[in-house]
């Protein structure tokens, strides 16, 4: 069994809106510890950035995932 807790909260819109920015920061970064002390170091790769933001949230990912497919379909039917 994983080792993580399955978590749902009601946040107010402005509170979820601060929040889902702060989390979209954080996956700018990755962290690497140096000496029991973290160090956020910035993603510049632009791909790996994405990659990072994705899986950090679910929901976008898949919807990134579906609109790559919606994009191949239309582009195999206008190949057609």
């Amino acid at each position: 069994m994983p080792n993580t807790l399955s978590l749902q909260i009601e946040l107010p819109p402005a509170v979820a809106e601060t929040y889902a920015r702060w989390l979209q920061g954080r996956a700018d970064y990755i962290v690497n510890q140096h000496w029991n002390e973290p160090r956020y170091l910035r993603i510049e790769d632009t791909e790996k950035r994405r990659a990072a933001i994705l899986q950090r949230f679910p929901s976008m990912l898949a919807a990134y995932q579906t609109a790559a497919q919606i994009r191949a379909q239309l582009a195999t039917q206008e190949a057609n």
